[in-house]
């Protein structure tokens, strides 16, 4: 099976795919920054809460200090041996956010007051091979609308393209499940506390189902070439990355 989260590593790099299908040992360094990412997406599931009350700032601040608490139950393989000072640094960094993020979230109430929604469930599809969870699964006049979380930037409009291929995705996988069409859906930029909505293309289906036959052939074993705008500084297979190209790549 091609998990959604493939997609998304392979238009980052698609030697990021090949080594993470071959299970090479990575470890995740536990800055916090990553784990102020953590915290940003876990008080995003909470937003529905507050976005609607005169007390969002409050209900904000009550949530994150409750994932001061659970964070490191809810991430244990992930955050396991993590020092307190690098909670408390990232709680604190959150913390400072909320006021621009309890602001915003009164533009989003419509989308935040629907209580209609599945929290990551698990969606497959037999027919693409393809699995995954999107962080919402919102129902709205009886059809069924996929929303992911991101808590990096937001672009000054729309959503970045990456993001767009993932909500594609999980619309061809909402789509199989319920028999149904599914047009778009929802990123939620939650750093900013901010939804935007998307239209999925034509091209974009078609970009997704190029994208997940190449993975099968990676998951078959061929490397295949690496792009050149590569984030190779951010990777952490860079020191075992092989950059000889091989006939077989070419074709990717």
């Amino acid at each position: 099976m091609i998990k959604v989260s493939d997609i998304t590593t392979y238009l980052k790099c698609p030697r990021m795919c090949y080594f993470m299908h071959k299970r090479d040992k990575l470890t995740q360094t536990k800055t916090p920054e990553y784990l102020q990412r953590l915290l940003i997406k876990e008080l995003a599931l909470t937003y529905c809460a507050a976005a609607g009350t005169e007390e969002k700032l409050t209900i904000l601040n009550n949530e994150l200090d409750r994932l001061e608490r659970d964070i490191c139950v809810i991430y244990r393989n992930e955050l396991a041996g993590i020092d307190d000072g690098v909670i408390a640094d990232s709680i604190s960094t959150v913390r400072s956010y909320l006021g621009d993020i309890s602001l915003n979230l009164s533009s989003y109430i419509d989308f935040y007051s629907n209580g209609s929604f599945q929290v990551e469930p698990l969606l497959l599809s037999e027919k693409f091979g393809l699995i995954g969870s999107p962080n919402r699964l919102l129902k709205i006049d009886e059809t069924m609308i996929p929303s992911i979380i991101k808590t990096g930037n937001i672009p000054e409009n729309g959503v970045w393209q990456n993001d767009r291929l993932a909500l594609t995705a999980y619309s061809l996988l909402v789509e199989e499940k319920y028999h149904c069409a599914s047009n778009g859906g929802f990123v939620e930029y939650a750093r900013w506390g901010k939804v935007r909505e998307v239209t999925v293309k034509t091209n974009e289906r078609r970009k997704v189902l190029e994208v997940i036959e190449r993975i099968k052939k990676i998951q078959n074993g061929f490397m295949p070439e690496k792009p050149e705008k590569a984030p190779c500084e951010f990777c952490g297979w860079s020191d075992i990355c092989d950059v000889r190209s091989t006939l077989a790549s070419r074709f990717f």
